[in-house]
């Protein structure tokens, strides 16, 4: 009597569809969140004199691009956020890792990271001006002191999340530390390390604008600022979506490399 035997594993075809995030569906609900964001925007134009219409800000910003003005600011902004950033990724990825695989570092300073996390990072930066001059210097190390804590307690989670048997499956295989670190580990903590990663890059953005409010010498904040004290509001309005879309495309690019790995992983 012949009996039945189930496979170890579900046989797949071709034809199975998975959903995909990017369908025209969803397409279509951002474009009109978008929409509907612009409209309550135009709406509050009219109603007050204190909010600039869309169109007179579009403008303005326009003319900064075309008289060349903006770039300066534009370049000392974004310079500041990609060197802090890449600082804090260096940085707060090997301190979490570290601190993830060692029970004694973790112990130690697990409380002091917790704490240190809840600091605001503005209340260092007259240490930082003394330390590196008004300047680019000054907003990138304001911009990787804030991002480096959560890329490290991202990375830190991610590390005692692991699979126990992945450690042991590297041994196995005679992995050196580094490969260990490259083959095992970023693929199977990838989707909390770029959790961690995209919110210490908006951190870092954010931290850049608010130590440009006190003192830089360039910067889309001081411009912004400045716009705002010479009573300029379709200029003001018009840095503000700029800064607005500098952050959602940084986001985005990161969101698609986190979708990346999670795929790889």
């Amino acid at each position: 009597m012949r009996t039945a035997t189930l496979p170890l594993f579900p046989r797949t075809t071709g034809r199975t569809k998975t959903r995909n995030p990017g369908t025209v569906t969803d397409n279509l609900w951002r474009a009109a969140v978008m929409v509907a964001l612009l409209a309550l925007w135009a709406a509050l134009s009219v109603l007050t004199d204190l909010v600039a219409s869309p169109a007179a800000s579009f403008t303005a910003l326009v003319e900064l691009f075309a008289d060349g003005s903006i770039y300066r600011h534009l370049n000392a902004t974004l310079q500041a956020v990609l060197i802090g950033f890449l600082i804090a990724a260096a940085a707060g990825f090997p301190l979490g890792y570290a601190i993830g695989r060692s029970k004694f570092l973790g112990a130690v300073f697990d409380p002091i990271v917790a704490g240190a996390f809840a600091i605001p990072r503005v209340i260092f930066f007259p240490i930082l001006l003394q330390v590196f001059g008004v300047g680019v210097g000054a907003q990138s190390a304001m911009a990787a002191l804030a991002a480096v804590f959560p890329i490290m307690v991202s990375t830190t989670a991610g590390v005692r999340a692991i699979n126990p048997l992945l450690p042991k499956l590297a041994r196995s295989l005679n992995l050196s530390p580094l490969q260990t670190v490259a083959k095992i580990y970023v693929p199977a903590m990838a989707p909390s390390l770029m959790v961690g990663i995209r919110i210490g890059f908006s951190i870092a953005f954010i931290n850049v604008i608010i130590a440009e409010f006190f003192a830089a010498r360039a910067g889309l904040g001081l411009l912004t600022l400045r716009a705002y004290g010479q009573l300029d509001l379709p200029a003001m309005y018009g840095i503000i979506v700029l800064l607005a879309l500098i952050a959602l495309a940084g986001n985005l690019a990161l969101w698609a490399a986190e979708r990346r790995l999670s795929r790889k992983a």
